[in-house]
């Protein structure tokens, strides 16, 4: 597993290109094919991009945005229920880079939705009641109480159930009687403490639902541009509202001429906002500690779900998890090779269309954008060993490869009439609406085989003496170069292959204490950071079909005292389970009919090793002073399973622990980049920025200086925004208390700023290619807008708090976590990075060594504090430099460090809360604290 490659080896595969094979559609493409459809995919999106940034179009779509938001806004104050504080924008997942004349929205219904707007407000009273076996898979429904049947009694049925069909049907009325009202005429004469009026109020979900755990008096978006502004007048357009299964659909056409050949489609979606997790998908439960994006998936797992009205049940809601979405794709840059797959495949659904309009025979459109969604997210999960593997699976020079597979997958799906959703195993994406039949799906199939087809014949076209692709190439071999470099650096640093096989396998050893010993601090911190999120996330499902949100957290008293080996326990029964499915749904090994007698062996001695530890008196005496020392405990004991039971246990545990090993000595190297990421300071400053203004000790203008002299992020960016035009801020502390501030500055300032910035503008052209060292180059140009951007998508997309949460999506260029350059200047190896630019262009390379140069020279910089704003600490990552000597695992001083609560943030705290939110029966006293066995919970318990 970890055998070192030499040089010899190294460099054959750094130059070689496998072949791929497609056996569905009977097809292979030479690895010079695939280099050929490499730079026709990027050519292609490039000349896609520019015909999509055209002015008109882009116009066309923030002006619908903009009446969109009236007309939500209109609804709202005819009918209260449906006022939404916050408009999430649901169409940027499914365009892309590629942007279309579709747009979706979620209508938040806040009365119904959890977190409420504000501390204050009533909670609903409602049951979520899944899997029920009269209604589809990923479908549930809201039985109301009290209050809840009171307000919204009139849509719901005899049971009490609230009626998706009517709640619709409700809204519909509403945006036809707000299409034809003239007011509100002005997004200032709008309550933006319930109503959405502000560009910055327009947000993703992943967004939405952290800035739903910032207390709204810390709250800051950007208002509408201009002295008087207004929205569109629906008496300038062409409206069409129809209520269909798939929401409130809104054709809009333009009357303006300058729009009048655009037409836009509007979909807006009713949602109730739910903050936990589904118990009905196996996601992220199924994916392993080991896993590339383990911490990824589990992060995303604890940003709630909607009941979203679509389909033909008429009370039955679709559960869908837009945010946890949204945090998957932020994960990768626009520019990376998982984004430049899904823009490519969503290109060749426009293609796929294009065939079937050119047959006479007549068929139906089957595929959509969201299905592609699925295979790529598949694909990413099924296919991912370890984080260096991915790393080079996943570079640029195998984007074609990639989109082939999942071309060719398509056909299979389509023939089988069955293809699973991503987080609902039991929701066929290809399920029959009703009008469809067998020859439809195969017709589709056909398509989509005549694609490839044509793919495959244009990729036999030389395109050897195009100067585009010799680029293209060059930066990919630069590119792979790079990562072969950081994968060899990785494995360098890996133990002494003399004690490998002691840590694997130590068997008739004196000391169990060398297999946790042999992981560094930082691989101990990263696995309790995993252990963490799971913990986080077993805490946040659903229970038992049934959600009141006035009880739905369970807090843990701090006086509550009780031995904390039960909670161990807890933990690694949960990672020993985890193993044992891990390895039980593999396909060839072992055979199906030795699988129960594996499965129910693996538990009794599972059983067995509880008991052990359950009598063993170090353990019932251990403290865990901080997390890592409860992560060498769960260590421990893996490893002496392993130890202890060759037949059963070795076999299961072995293969795990390995992968955990090695998936987690490659991401340490880039904790500090994770912690960065995970970091709040911005928001809280934001927020300190927020309660000062709010509070009247400090105007927003003097707060913003005060903020830039810290170079805070946002400030920087809202002093730009400023220096173009003059700019509204929006507070708001509470219901009804809106503060709207205007920031300016004199005109002949303003004027040389825009005329500087047009300068630089002039001066730099950004690169073409889609690789690792353009979007270095980009990266200083990232705050920048194309000139024919609207100002309402610049206003919305550069809001303060949409601003620094987007800071921690990582949008990486490659697959993994953190930054390769980064991380190479904090292990001081920035000369591998320079060797592997080396062969770049001319141009391209100076750029890059200057970039590296400043960050060599960058230093810390003091500044003096104040009594306003907490000072920003963002500086260049601490250099440190790492040999093959590994660190202590088990050395830390803790003389001198506070002593974490362990009722609350430490991971035996959340150990103890996933207890009691797993357990059904749980029993408090006043003078101490008992938890019942979890009798069923988990078949590896023994009683």
């Amino acid at each position: 597993m970890f055998k070192r490659r030499n040089r010899t080896e190294r460099c054959a595969k750094v130059r070689k290109l496998e072949e791929a094979i497609l056996p569905t559609a009977k097809l292979r493409f030479c690895p010079e094919q695939l280099q050929n459809l490499n730079y026709i995919f990027q050519k292609r999106l490039q000349e896609k991009i520019g015909q999509s940034a055209d002015k008109a179009l882009l116009l066309a779509r923030s002006v619908t945005e903009r009446l969109v938001q009236r007309l939500v806004c209109c609804a709202g104050i005819l009918d209260t229920r449906f006022a939404s504080k916050f408009l999430i924008a649901n169409h940027d997942r499914l365009t892309g880079n590629l942007p279309s004349t579709n747009l979706e929205y979620i209508l938040r219904i806040d009365s119904l939705s959890t977190p409420t707007l504000y501390e204050s407000d009533p909670k609903p009273r409602y049951s979520i009641i899944e899997a029920d076996p009269d209604y589809p898979p990923a479908y549930a429904r809201l039985r109301l109480h009290t209050t809840a049947i009171k307000m919204w009694g009139d849509c719901a049925n005899s049971a009490g159930f609230l009626r998706r069909d009517k709640v619709q049907a409700k809204l519909v009325e509403l945006l036809a009687q707000a299409s034809a009202s003239e007011s509100p005429n002005s997004p200032l004469n709008i309550d933006e403490s319930i109503l959405c009026a502000t560009p910055g109020k327009i947000v993703d979900a992943n967004t939405l639902y952290q800035i739903l755990k910032i207390p709204s008096n810390r709250h800051v978006f950007y208002g509408p541009s201009g002295n008087v502004p207004r929205f569109p007048d629906p008496r300038d357009f062409r409206l069409a509202i129809v209520d269909e299964p798939g929401g409130a659909r809104i054709k809009v056409e333009f009357l303006s001429p300058a729009l009048a050949n655009i037409t836009i489609d509007v979909r807006i979606l009713i949602g109730i906002g739910v903050d936990s997790w589904p118990s009905t998908t196996d996601f992220p439960s199924r994916v392993t500690l080991g896993h590339t994006d383990c911490l990824l998936y589990h992060q995303a797992a604890q940003t709630g779900m909607y009941l979203i009205g679509f389909g033909v049940q008429s009370s039955a809601w679709q559960i869908r998890l837009p945010a946890a979405q949204d945090t998957i794709l932020n994960h990768y840059g626009p520019n990376s090779t998982v984004r430049t797959i899904l823009d490519v495949l969503f290109d060749a659904l426009d293609e796929i269309a294009k065939i079937r309009q050119m047959k006479k025979q007549s068929s139906y459109k089957i595929l959509n954008r969201y299905i592609f969604l699925t295979m790529l997210l598949k694909r990413l999960e099924e296919t991912s060993t370890t984080p260096s593997d991915d790393l080079l699976d996943w570079s640029p020079m195998y984007l074609s490869t990639h989109v082939l597979k999942i071309l060719d997958k398509t056909i299979e799906i389509l023939r089988e009439q069955n293809y699973a959703n991503y987080f609902f195993k039991k929701s066929n994406l290809l399920v029959n609406p009703g009008h469809l039949c067998e020859d439809d799906y195969v017709i589709e199939a056909n398509n989509v085989k005549s694609y490839i087809i044509r793919l495959f014949d244009e990729a036999l076209m030389s395109t050897r003496d195009d100067q585009g692709f010799s680029k293209v190439i060059m930066a990919q071999e630069s590119e792979t170069l790079l990562l072969y470099k950081w994968k060899d650096l990785i494995d360098s640093l890996l133990p002494p292959s003399g004690t490998r096989a002691r840590r694997f396998c130590f068997r008739g050893s004196k000391s169990y204490e060398v297999a946790y010993t042999e992981y560094t601090g930082r691989q101990l911190e990263y696995i309790g950071l995993l252990l963490h999120n799971l913990l986080n996330v077993k805490q946040a499902i659903l229970a038992s079909d049934t959600y009141m949100a006035e009880d739905s957290a369970i807090k843990v008293e701090s006086t509550i005292e009780e031995s904390h080996l039960e909670d161990v326990i807890y933990l690694l029964v949960t990672i020993m389970d985890q193993a044992r499915d891990k390895y039980l749904s593999s396909q060839n090994n072992p055979p199906v009919k030795n699988r129960p007698k594996i499965k129910a062996q693996f538990n009794s001695y599972t059983s067995k090793l509880v008991d052990s530890i359950r009598k063993d008196k170090e353990s019932s005496h251990l403290t865990f002073e901080d997390d890592l020392s409860l992560v060498k405990v769960i260590l421990k004991w893996l490893y002496r399973a392993m130890d202890h039971n060759k037949r059963y246990l070795a076999p299961i545990l072995r293969p795990y622990l390995q992968t955990l090993f090695a998936s987690s000595h490659s991401i340490s190297w880039h904790l500090d980049f994770i912690k960065q990421r995970m970091n709040r300071d911005e928001v809280t400053a934001l927020g300190f920025f927020a309660k000062l203004v709010n509070s009247g000790k400090i105007t927003p203008a003097e707060g913003l200086i005060d903020a830039v002299n810290k170079n805070w992020l946002w400030a920087r960016s809202m002093l730009k925004m400023v220096e173009k035009n003059t700019l509204r801020v929006v507070f708001v502390t509470g219901r009804g208390k809106v503060y709207r501030h205007i920031l300016s500055l004199p005109s002949y300032q303003r004027n040389k700023s825009t005329e500087e910035e047009q300068d630089k503008k002039k001066q730099h052209t950004l690169p073409a290619n889609r690789n690792y060292f353009s979007t270095i180059l980009s990266q200083k140009f990232r705050d920048d807008f194309p000139e024919a951007t609207p100002q309402h998508d610049v206003l919305k997309f550069s809001s303060p708090l949409t601003l620094v949460l987007n800071e921690s999506n990582r949008k990486g260029q490659h697959r993994g976590y953190g930054d390769i350059l980064k991380s190479l200047q904090s292990m001081q190896k920035l000369n591998m990075f320079q060797q592997a630019a080396s062969s770049l262009p001319q141009e391209d390379r100076c750029e890059i060594m200057e970039v590296v140069q400043t960050m060599q020279s960058i230093k810390k910089s003091s500044k003096k504090w104040s009594n306003t704003l907490p000072q920003s600490h963002k500086v260049a990552p601490k250099s440190e430099k790492y040999t093959p000597k590994e660190e202590s695992a088990g050395v830390r001083d803790v003389c001198h460090r506070k002593r974490e609560d362990k009722q609350s943030g430490s991971l035996i705290g959340s150990c103890r809360a996933a207890r009691i939110r797993e357990d059904s029966s749980v029993l408090l006293f006043q003078d101490s604290f008992k938890i019942k066995s979890l009798l069923n919970k988990s078949e590896s318990f023994k009683f």
